[in-house]
């Protein structure tokens, strides 16, 4: 009878260590930080600092609000899937051309550079870069000089 005891309390264990596994990798990460929103009229570079610490912190909430209605989804899902970003450094904003990202005329358009250490959740990884040293970019639009910029856009290149 001790033996059975013994094996029905192994494979408790067993199970609880394989349900903790799994939902590990299923729920998302639990946010750890609140980034304030950055004011109506802050720099681009603000609003890329905060929307990088709002992904380090899961602050999903920050971070789909710092992005254009298009965007939101992606935004989630980076929250969803990054487990932290360190070293984080923003660069100058580059003006760009409207026309370059289908803006409107009127717009003002920039492109932010940042870099960062990278680490994805276990098996998170979007297959859009690996893990450690990243440059990566943002780009921004408003649409007048007393518009807040929302970031519209991301990537390298």
């Amino acid at each position: 009878m001790t033996w059975r005891r013994s094996l029905l309390g192994l494979a408790a264990a067993a199970v609880l260590v394989v349900a903790g596994a799994v939902a590990a990798v299923i729920l998302p990460p639990r946010q750890t930080g609140e980034v304030p929103m950055p004011a109506r009229d802050a720099t681009p570079e603000q609003v890329v600092a905060a929307f990088t610490e709002a992904l380090d912190v899961h602050d999903c909430a920050t971070a789909r609000a710092l992005t254009a209605a298009g965007g939101r989804d992606q935004a989630e899902a980076w929250c969803d899937d990054v487990a932290g970003l360190a070293d984080i450094k923003v660069g100058p904003a580059v003006a760009e051309d409207p026309s370059w990202s289908a803006q409107p005329a009127g717009a003002e358009v920039v492109t932010v550079p940042v870099s960062f250490e990278l680490t994805w959740r276990w098996w998170h990884d979007d297959g859009s870069m690996s893990e450690g040293a990243t440059a990566w970019g943002y780009r921004l639009a408003r649409a007048d000089p007393q518009g807040s910029w929302q970031i519209v856009d991301q990537g390298v290149g």
